[in-house]
Parts: C-alpha cells; structure tokens; sequence
C-alpha cells in the first residue's frame, strides 16, 4: 500500500473512530435521554464523521494531508469539550438539573463538527494549491523547454503581429543579424527588406498546414544582406493572431547555383563545339580519306584504314560527349517521354553492325513491344554499351548477343548485352561506371559507362554487370515501363 492511500486510510479510520467513540459515550451516559431532542447534536456529529470517513477513503487527498481532518477533529472536540466542562461543573448550579455528561456532549458535538468541516475544508484547500503548485511546475518547465527549443533552433525565427511588430525572436535570429540587444520591438520590415533584384518572385504555398514559402533578403544591423528561404504561416502567439516565420540562410545555395548555372554554360559551349566543329572536322577527314583509297600502295591502305578508324572513333567519342554534356548541362532532365523499346534497340543494333564490319551482333528472340520512360538519349545508351562491347574484346572477331524480357509483374523491361571479351573483375564492376568516383576523374572506360549510368539513373531505372559463360561480361539495363 502506497503511504498516501496508508495515509487516508488511517485519516478514515481515526475519524470514524471519533464517531463510534461518541456513539458509545451517548449510550451510556445518555440514558432515556434517546428519546428526547437532546441527543440530536451528538448523533449528528456522529452521522458527521462517518461521512467524512467514507469521503477520505474515497477521496485523493495526498496521506499526510488526509491525517488533518481527524487532528483537527480531535482538537475541536478537546477544546470545546474542555470548556463545556467547565461550564457543566462549574457554572451550572444544582438546581437546574441538567445532566453535566450531556453538557460535555454537546460542546463536543459542536467543537467536533467546526474541528471535522475545517479539517475537510483546509485539506481540499491544500490539495488544490499543490495541485497548482505541480501544474505551475510543469507550466514552468515546459516553458523552459520551449525557449530552449526555440533558440536552439539553427534558422533564424522571428514572431511578428498583425501590424509587423517583432514580438519573438530566437537566439540565432540576433546572432545572425548582428543585434547585441533583442529584435523585439523592431519592425518586420528592418530586418525582411526584400529588393526588387535580391527578392523571388517564386511564392509557394502549402495547403496541408498554410504555409508560405518565398526567398527575400535579411539585412543586418550593420547594413549586410543575406539572402534567406522563408517559411511563414499564421498562428496565435499569448492569445492573439501573428505571423510566424522561420528563415534559413541561402547563400550556400545561391552560390551553387550560380556556380552549377555557370557550368551548365560551359558544358552548353562545349556540347556546340562538339557538334559542330570537331565532329564536322573529322567528317572531311573522314570523306578525304575515302577519296584516298584508290590513290594508296597496300601499306598505305593499312595506314589509311588506321587513319579511318581512328576517326570514326573520335566521331563517335565526340557523339558521347555531345550526349554527356547535354545530360550534365540539365537537357536531359525535361519531362520524360514515352519511347518504344523495340524501335530504339532495333536502330541501333543496325547502326552498330554497319559500324562495325567484323564484328557479329545478334538480336536473339523477340523485343517486347512497350514503351520505357526515357527520351531521345535512349539511343546513347544502347550505341555506348554495344560499342564498349566490340571495342574493348580481345577477339578478332568479336560476338555480342542481344536479348530483352519484361520482368517483375511487367514493370520493367530488362535489355542484356553480352559479349565474349575478357570480362570485368567483380572489385572494378562499379568503378567502370565512375560510381563513387567525380564523374569524368572514374577509372572507367572512358565517357560512354558514365554516360550510360547517368541517363539510366535519370529515367529511373538500373545498370550492373554480371559474368557471361563461359566468358566475357553481360551489362544488364532495367528501365520502367511508361504508363500511360
């Protein structure tokens, strides 16, 4: 037993012992007396403290409290049972016949009942203050450990009402701006001073809790602006309306984009260097050196064809990086499309077979006909993998094989090209792909598995390598199929 519940049930048990103590005086001493209105104030007080004995027992007075009610009790019936002594022995003469036990009776009935009331009366009391007490407490540290939040939030967050008073700011809110005494008192539009040239015009809204998000600038105390993201939304701060808004500092990002911005120009330069001067340059050398065939002796034929097939690589190297630089300069990321499987691969297994003479590329069994999510690099990904897939054999006739399936519940269609060269080694299956590596710095075959890796990604769909049997490697592409 818990020593509050000890505690009441002792309280209970106390008072109804003052009750029962009464009762038993009041029958001996009381006589015929029982049928008369004299016993009225003991049996009273009797039917008193019985009651509030079944009150303690039930009640959730803390036990110390509880043990009040019978002191105060026994108190008032010693004190005004004291007196009524006195009275009955002293001051009432013989003659008028009153029976002293009775006296005494009643001045403790009525000494009992005001020591029983107050006794209840002041443990609720106490009970309701401590309850107070505990929730003023609680009110007190749930405080605390809202400021403590508050400040110790990293963005800045500022509290302002309906007329653009700062009326709360956070710690990192002053730090920030420069403000060595508080923000509160201020108005908004010193610290939010949003120009026509630093401020976004891109307001975003969020239905789900009322949010509203747009880019401005803070200016600090000492006239410095920084660019911040601003999250704001209506609450009720102390019981009134205000705004609430928590802004994070954007000059890391401002500066990234400006420097990816950048990079998207370079790459974009180079893309239409790409396409138009060296690509269109190899293609004269190209067209002399078709011209020079009749005009060679036999070792000058093995030189020309060195020369042409240097230049049909460096054609094609130039068509890689033509794609790469579109795909890192952002071209790729428009919304893709829906592009048919069957065409693209078909296409490009005939390009590819043109290319290379000497080399044996079959397309075994059926493509399915569906449509991938992807766009017109779909082509780049297919030309690079059949591509490394004869370049780097050590065959003089190399064997590619091409199949495509539909797998998982017909989600994805899965494209497996597979050759007959000496194989990739587990440990370097994902360096090939530059994955982990900074893009063109991988130790990888060049710029095509990059490629490939970046567009498969960017579609939403996978690339791995496994061992063919009984040599060489199977690179396998998964992409998703378009739903339309």
């Amino acid at each position: 037993m818990k020593v509050s519940s000890f505690g009441r049930f002792a309280g209970a048990v106390a008072v109804g012992g003052l009750g029962a103590a009464l009762v038993v005086v009041l029958a001996v001493e009381g006589g015929d007396a029982w049928r008369s209105l004299v016993v009225v104030a003991p049996l009273s007080l009797a039917v008193l403290l019985f009651v509030a004995a079944a009150w303690l027992l039930r009640s959730d007075l803390d036990g110390r409290i509880a043990l009040r009610v019978p002191l105060l009790t026994a108190v008032g019936m010693l004190v005004f049972g004291t007196f009524g002594a006195f009275v009955a022995f002293d001051l009432l003469p013989d003659a008028t016949g009153a029976r002293p036990t009775l006296v005494v009776l009643h001045f403790v009935s009525v000494g009992g009942a005001v020591g029983v009331l107050v006794g209840l009366f002041t443990a609720r009391q106490a009970t309701t203050i401590r309850a107070l007490r505990t929730r003023e407490a609680e009110l007190r540290r749930s405080r605390d450990e809202y400021q403590d939040l508050f400040d110790g939030i990293g963005d800045a967050v500022l509290v302002h009402d309906t007329r653009g008073t700062i009326i709360a700011a956070n710690d990192a809110a002053s730090e920030r701006l420069g403000y060595a005494d508080s923000l509160v008192g201020r108005r908004i539009d010193d610290v939010e001073c949003a120009r026509a040239d630093e401020a976004s015009a891109t307001v975003r809204t969020d239905s789900a809790d009322d949010r509203i998000v747009y880019e401005t600038v803070h200016t600090a105390a000492d006239g410095e602006t920084i660019p911040v993201e601003v999250s704001a939304r209506y609450v009720r701060y102390r019981g009134s309306p205000a705004v609430l808004s928590v802004a994070r500092d954007v000059t890391r990002r401002r500066d990234s984009e400006h420097e990816l911005a950048r990079k998207r120009d370079q790459l974009r330069a180079l893309n239409r260097v790409l396409r138009h001067d060296i690509r269109n340059d190899m293609q004269i050398v190209l067209g002399l050196g078709g011209l020079l065939e009749d005009h060679v002796d036999e070792e000058g034929a093995e030189y020309l064809r060195t020369i042409r097939d240097t230049g049909e690589h460096v054609v094609e190297l130039t068509e890689s990086s033509r794609d790469l630089a579109r795909a890192v300069a952002g071209e790729a990321e428009l919304p893709l499309e829906s592009v048919s499987l069957d065409e693209t691969l078909r296409a490009e297994i005939d390009r590819r077979r043109e290319a290379f003479g000497h080399a044996s590329i079959e397309l075994h069994g059926d493509v399915p006909d569906v449509d991938v999510r992807a766009n017109d690099l779909l082509s780049s990904v297919f030309r690079n993998l059949l591509n490394n897939a004869v370049q780097h054999s050590d065959r003089e006739e190399p064997t590619v094989e091409v199949t495509a399936d539909m797998t998982r519940g017909d989600h994805t269609a899965i494209v497996r090209i597979a050759d007959d060269g000496p194989g990739i080694a587990p440990g370097r299956r994902e360096a090939v792909f530059g994955k982990g590596e900074k893009g063109l710095d991988s130790e990888g075959t060049g710029l095509g598995l990059y490629l490939v890796q970046s567009l498969v990604d960017q579609y939403g769909g996978e690339v791995w390598i496994e061992d063919n049997e009984p040599r060489g490697t199977v690179v396998v592409v998964e992409l998703p199929i378009s739903v339309d």
